[in-house]
């Protein structure tokens, strides 16, 4: 029975009565670190696990809450009887704990490690609930991983609980054992792990203690001659060419027919897999430079100077640093490992420099140009001789060479012609007083609506419309104003004239001259004093008016 996680998250109500348990976890892809070439082999022991009766909990490529997840559903099943635990993924430790990590991991420090894995002491208390009958195998690659503080890669001391069975070594090889030997029914498992060179051991291990029980009598006795059983596994164990698949054929048939061939090539594979990883190589290479962060950020600028972008200048080699160390390796012929060599380094930084010169002459020459353009264009309009043209030249250059003089001759013009406004108002209101009609003042307003006489002429046009001394006037103006009235209210009011045939102008609530006539013939009309001004009688017979049969529209 399986359950696959994180789709099934609870395997204790599925668990079948007196049912093994088995949790199978293997991330061999990761979005911010090398994936692990043989990391999936785990996934193979799912169909053998099943045949043998256990109920198998899979994660595949899980992010850690995933796998937390996972570690749930086992811890529900309550295991006490047997149980088999097999990882594979990237493994990270600090000086107390070590880590499986999720395939979501990005770049995890001591501080949040826990967040981005699962703990694997965790398992090792799982585990020994089942003592004598729980095996922990854990598989791991030599693969790259970018780590922060406190952290280091791979196990360190393994400390496996008291009749806990941990087995470690490469993904595949594990599986093998796994498959070949340990869920054998009967199997020598101390036996073979002696007998194997890519597996270490840890913890229990009992030659008198099978994982797997005979079940109904003492275990047939091995053939002497290459049997249909062997001649098959030595099939299946071309096929797959692996030293694990090899060594579990050794394990198994250790005089078998095809024995000395079995040996050979897993000695070869062996060696093979011994050869140091190229990228390894490079990634240790480039940390012996020891590059301080201010060497990391000038390397940084190089590539991006040249067209390689980083993503960024802070002086750390993250994804996009390293893409950029890439591109700039294939386009200059190196080998494009993402890391630096002390040459490359030197290289580097002569053509970040180079190009840099490069850019700073090309921007010199441009300077030049746009200088050169620009004062060509201030003597084309005739170096400012007018307002158009000195408009013209800082429409096209607002921050060029003769700008501040033209925005200073400009300000000189609308200064001259605002004493020539201003000079041509004052004339024109000495007629308007000498003429002192209300068609005069009204023409003053029309003509200047925000000049500098603006109050008096209104004032003196109240006078001359309403007939009242400037003491009326002001007590006028005093009564409207001891109404407070809103913009609402005054709103309201200029409705009401209009609806009444009396045109106050604009709806807007603002008493202009054309209100105060309104209100002046209302008053007039209705009997009242008219003043222009409204004052409590005025506002109440206003809008007490029905029109049209209603008192309010």
């Amino acid at each position: 029975m399986r359950a696959l996680i994180p789709f099934a998250l609870v395997l204790g109500a599925a668990t079948a009565a007196g049912a093994d348990t088995a949790l199978l976890i293997a991330n061999d892809r990761y979005a911010a670190a090398q994936d692990l070439r043989y990391g999936d082999e785990i996934l193979s022991l799912e169909g053998p696990l099943d045949r043998a009766g256990f109920d198998v909990i899979v994660v595949e490529n899980g992010a850690a809450e995933a796998m937390r997840a996972a570690v749930s559903a086992l811890v529900e099943a309550d295991e006490t009887e047997r149980v088999l635990i097999a990882l594979s993924g990237h493994v990270v430790r600090s000086q107390r704990g070590t880590w499986l990590l999720g395939s979501d991991a990005r770049s995890p420090d001591l501080g949040s490690v826990g967040a981005e894995g699962v703990a694997l002491d965790v398992l090792f208390e799982i585990a020994g609930r089942a003592p004598g009958q729980a095996v922990v195998l854990l598989g791991q690659e030599a693969r790259r991983i970018d780590l922060g503080a406190g952290l280091s890669r791979g196990f360190g001391p393994i400390d496996a609980p008291q009749g806990v069975t941990v087995l470690s070594g490469a993904p595949d090889d594990l599986a093998d054992l796994a498959r070949d030997v340990l869920l054998r029914p009967g199997a020598d498992l101390a036996a073979a792990v002696e007998g194997s060179r890519a597996l270490r051991s840890h913890g229990f291990l009992s030659p008198a203690l099978p994982f797997l029980p005979v079940v109904g009598g003492d275990a047939a006795p091995a053939p002497t001659g290459p049997s249909e059983a062997e001649v098959a596994l030595w099939g299946a164990v071309q096929e797959l060419n692996t030293a694990g698949s090899y060594r579990a054929y050794l394990e198994q048939y250790p005089g078998g027919a095809f024995a000395a061939e079995a040996l050979s090539r897993a000695e070869a594979l062996e060696q093979e897999a011994q050869a140091p990883d190229p990228l390894e190589q490079a990634e240790a290479a480039e940390a012996a430079l020891g590059l301080s962060r201010a060497q990391r950020q000038q390397i940084q600028r190089d590539l991006t100077i040249l067209d390689f972008n980083t993503r960024g200048i802070d002086g750390i080699f993250g994804p996009g640093t390293r893409g950029a160390i890439r591109g700039w390796q294939s386009a200059r012929g190196f080998e494009a490992t993402g890391f630096l060599t002390g040459p490359q380094v030197a290289v580097l930084r002569e053509a970040g420099a180079q190009r840099a010169a490069e850019l700073e002459e090309e921007a010199r020459r441009q300077r030049e140009a746009e200088e050169q353009a620009d004062r060509a264009f201030w003597q084309a309009t005739g170096q400012g001789r007018d307002e158009a043209a000195l408009r013209a030249y800082l429409s096209r250059y607002p921050n060029g060479l003769f700008s501040e003089v033209a925005r200073a001759r400009l300000d000189e013009i609308e200064a001259e012609r605002l004493a020539e406004v201003e000079a041509e108002e004052r004339r024109f209101w000495q007629e308007v007083q000498a003429a002192d009609s209300v068609e005069a003042y009204r023409r003053y307003l029309e003509l200047y609506p925000g000049g500098q006489f603006i109050d008096i002429a209104q004032q003196r046009l109240s006078v001359l419309q309403t007939g009242l001394t400037p003491r009326e006037l002001a007590l006028a103006e005093a009564r409207e104003a001891a109404l407070n009235l809103t913009p609402q209210m005054r709103q309201l009011t200029e409705q009401r004239l209009a609806a009444l045939g009396f045109d106050p102008g604009r709806v807007d609530g603002t008493f202009d001259a054309r209100t105060r006539a309104a209100i002046r013939d209302y008053q007039r009309s209705r009997g009242l004093g008219a003043t222009g001004y409204l004052d409590q009688m005025t506002v109440v017979r206003l809008l007490a008016e029905a029109i049209g049969g209603r008192i309010f529209d």
